[in-house]
C-alpha cells in the first residue's frame, strides 16, 4: 500500500464560528382533543372481511 499524505480532516471546509445570536424558544403547539383523535385515526371507518372474502364496512 502507498504512503498516505498527511492532510487535515477538514480540508476545504470552513470552520464554524460560534453564533452570538440568542436561542429562539419555540412555543408548544396546543392541540385540541379533536385534533389528537384525528391524528391517531380514531374516527376512521373500520372494515371487516365478509362472506366471499370481500371487505365490508362495519
Amino acid at each position: 500500500m502507498g504512503a498516505k499524505k498527511n492532510t487535515p480532516l477538514n480540508a476545504g471546509l470552513k470552520e464554524k464560528k460560534p453564533s452570538s445570536c440568542k436561542s429562539i424558544e419555540k412555543k408548544p403547539q396546543k392541540l385540541t382533543e379533536r385534533d389528537l383523535e384525528n391524528l391517531m385515526g380514531v374516527n376512521r371507518p373500520t372494515y371487516k372481511r365478509g362472506r366471499g372474502g370481500a371487505f365490508r364496512q362495519k
